[in-house]
């Protein structure tokens, strides 16, 4: 759950909610993730199988018609919407870079390349047996978690209650009407995660249990941890000075902040010493979601689910190499776009298969009376708020991206009956 997205899209919210309005922000989005978790959970314990919402669309509808339609749509939109969330992290490697060779934080072109080439370096890497995703996840873990309290101590080390009051033009509900659906928007893409235990619930004990914690201590942790450095951030340096230009780009400060702000307290030493483990934070943690992302498009097509050549596998080291090779040349044509874009087109795609598709699900095991081992507090008012939520958010990430997301699904449909169907 915890990884670069905090570090690199503080301006991007700030872009949208000024000054401590910001806070809302980060506060909604945890709101929401608790919300959407209760979701999660529920379903978890009812169907404690790996897959995630591919599993949950299989358990409620049956393998068979609307069922195999919607676990094929959401296997669809993940082999567009993983890469798109892998390309951020190629995006902020290349923005961090910019701090230890500042010619790149000035030249848009030279940016791109160089996430296009760790995204290269990524998908070479991976074109092989790999065993180690226990270590990759560790380190990547402590990474991020270190990083993030630097940035945080940094920021309060010389922290101005006057820098953190300064609101910005027009009023404060104004404001919040205004900015609050695009903050949403990527404060969730920095919440995602939550639900990471669904995903290999095959393999964990006691699922029923386990499931629960795992999502509402995960969300308690990273909430406090994101409010607070926001909340630190505000009093370092002045927020008008890194938040978004007008073409959607981030100026230099905004590109490398936390580094910035560590360099004001600490100096350039330590500050570059951050920056490379923000760069090490931001390399594992594409490599490990690649790596892990590009198995489900393989397990659906072994099961008759998608595309048959997605089942294919290299056969001396036994990887999904066509699967790999689709999900890593997506994440690199999305690299010549603005990380705003990238942001408002994930999250547009994750809510219409996998946000709302799975309220939609658990009032569906409710309604068949259904007892799950788990049941969220106060059904169905968490429920109503996630699938809210996500609507609001939908609406608001951008005509573009709605439309990217309506037309995927439309042309997933188109796929899945001159593929999956004919196959049968």
């Amino acid at each position: 759950m915890i990884g670069i997205g905090p570090l690199l899209t503080i301006p991007l919210v700030l872009g949208s909610l000024h000054g401590p309005l910001s806070l809302a922000g980060w506060i909604g989005g945890a709101l929401l993730a608790l919300c959407d978790g209760l979701v999660w959970a529920e379903l978890g314990s009812a169907y404690p199988r790996s897959g995630g919402t591919y599993g949950y669309f299989l358990g409620i509808f049956g393998s068979r018609g609307i069922g195999r339609m919607l676990a094929f749509l959401f296997v669809w939109q993940l082999i567009f919407v993983t890469p798109l969330t892998i390309a951020t992290g190629y995006i902020g490697f290349a923005n961090y870079a910019g701090y230890l060779v500042p010619a790149l934080a000035t030249n848009p072109l030279a940016l791109k390349l160089v996430a296009v080439a760790v995204g290269i370096v990524t998908v070479v890497s991976l074109y092989r047996g790999i065993k180690a995703i226990e270590k990759i996840s560790i380190i990547l873990g402590v990474c991020s978690v270190v990083a993030l309290l630097c940035v945080t101590a940094a920021s309060f080390a010389r922290w101005s209650p006057h820098l953190a009051a300064q609101l910005g033009p027009g009023d404060v509900w104004g404001g919040l009407r205004a900015g609050l659906g695009p903050a949403l928007v990527i404060a969730m893409y920095d919440y995602m995660g939550y639900y990471a235990a669904n995903l290999i619930a095959g393999e964990v004990a006691v699922p029923h249990r386990t499931l629960p914690r795992s999502i509402l201590i995960a969300i308690a942790i990273v909430a406090t941890l994101y409010i607070t450095m926001q909340a630190g951030v505000l009093g370092a340096i002045p927020w008008q000075q890194f938040v978004p230009l007008a073409d959607g780009t981030l100026p230099p400060l905004g590109q490398h902040l936390s580094s910035a702000i560590v360099e004001r307290v600490a100096g350039a030493p330590a500050a570059i010493a951050l920056t490379v483990l923000i760069l090490v934070t931001a390399f594992a943690s594409t490599f490990a979601v690649l790596l892990g992302a590009s198995r489900v498009p393989q397990a659906a097509a072994r099961d008759g689910n998608f595309p048959r050549i997605f089942a294919h596998e290299n056969k001396r080291e036994k990887f999904p190499d066509v699967s790999l090779a689709v999900m890593g040349g997506v994440a690199l044509i999305a690299c010549f776009f603005t990380l705003d874009q990238v942001i408002n087109a994930l999250t547009a795609g994750i809510v219409l298969t996998q946000g709302i598709g799975q309220v939609a699900v658990l009032f569906v095991l409710r309604a068949r009376g259904v007892r799950a081992p788990y049941r969220m507090w106060l059904f169905p008012l968490p429920a109503i708020v996630a699938l809210a939520g996500w609507v609001y958010i939908f609406a608001s990430s951008g005509v573009p991206a709605m439309l990217l997301g309506v037309l995927s699904i439309v042309l997933g449909m188109g796929v899945y009956r001159l593929s999956v169907l004919r196959a049968r």
